[in-house]
Order: C-alpha cells, then structure tokens, then sequence
C-alpha cells in the first residue's frame, strides 16, 4: 500500500495580511492547473473561497482604520480562511494520492509537501477531511492514557453523539455528508476519565 502523501499549508501562523497573499497564490494556482483540479471536483466553488480572502482583506483594512469592533471582525475573518483552506488542502491531498506523482500535484496547488508524510507528533486533536465523506481524528497520547471516547456533533455542538471508543489514537468517522460541517471533541480515560477536550470544526468533502 503506498504512503499517504501530505500537503502542508501552515497559514495559522501567518499575519493576517500573509494569509491574503498566501490564499490568493493558492487560488491562482489551483485554477491555473485543471488538469490536475478540474473545477468540477472543487469541494466548494472557487468563488466562495475568493470570497473568504477577500472579506478578510477588507476586514485588515477596517482594523487598520480603526473602526469599532473591527478587529475581533478581523480575527474571525481570518478563523475563517483557516477553516475554507483546511477543506481545500484535504481536497488537494485527495486528488494528488489519486495519482503516481502526488508531490508535483501538491506543489501545483502552490501547497508544499510534508517532509514527515504521517510521522509527525500528534499534539492536539486534529480533524481532517478526506474526501468521500469520511473524516480523520487524531489525538495525542499522554504518559498513562490507555483509551479514548470521541464524540461529534452535527447541529453546532448544541448535541453530542459518541461514535467511537477505542485505545487507538486515531480513528475515523465515514458515510457523512459533503458540505456539511461537524465537530468533534474526545476525552482520554487512563486510572480515571479525563476531561472533554475544546472540539475542532471540519467541513465534510
């Protein structure tokens, strides 16, 4: 079975002006290369993703003046980009290990490739999307944690429904619904249960 190849897309760290230059190169990128993302495999339309950098362009640029509340506005714009471009470094994963040269796939997106393709250290708990409706959760393992209950929430986190109980640290939830978004949280359970984690948001594709 041939390894899974990773995009990195790194932008949390970014300035919120970097995440505009940045977003737009990959945009540009991933339209200029059809033949390895035809529009009609798009996990969402090109458009609303444009949208998202430029709502959070416009948004710098009301901080920058000063306006009331603008950059709390600023910072949830930016949430957002994160959130619309993990969905499309997903959809570029899919597509490049869909192919025997995944690394050129991703590097045509304007993405970079992983250098661990799998091995890095789980810190957090990590969602991704993995294309046909199935999504990956990956958390850490604690000195003496032996088990782990994860739990996902499709209406907002007002309801939580457990899906799994497992010693594996990595599980996965299938046959969800693309274009949807569902949370999820876990919680570990050694000599006693722990508490529940902050939850992570994904978008399904």
């Amino acid at each position: 079975m041939n390894t899974r190849v990773k995009a990195s897309l790194k932008m949390t760290l970014l300035s919120p002006e970097d995440k505009v230059t940045e977003g737009q190169s990959i945009i540009n990128s991933i339209t200029a290369s059809p033949v390895y993302f035809p529009p009609a495999t798009f996990p969402m339309p090109m458009a609303s993703v444009t949208a998202s950098v430029t709502n959070l362009n416009s948004a710098i640029l009301a901080a920058t003046n000063g306006t009331p509340g603008s950059v709390s506005n600023m910072h949830e714009k930016e949430r957002i980009v994160i959130s619309v471009f993990n969905v499309l470094r997903a959809y570029v994963e899919m597509m490049a290990n869909n192919t025997a040269d995944p690394k050129t796939v991703i590097e045509s997106a304007g993405m970079k490739v992983s250098k661990d393709g799998g091995g890095n250290t789980v810190t957090e708990l990590t969602v991704i999307a993995l294309g046909n409706g199935i999504i990956q959760i990956l958390v850490p393992r604690l000195e003496g944690e032996a088990a782990f209950v994860y739990y996902y929430s499709s209406d907002g986190g007002l309801t939580w429904q457990e899906f799994e109980s497992s010693k594996l640290s990595k599980v996965q939830l299938k046959n969800q619904i693309p274009g949807s978004t569902l949370l999820f949280k876990y919680v570990a359970i050694g000599k006693t249960k722990g508490s529940l984690s902050q939850p992570k948001s994904v978008m399904v594709i």
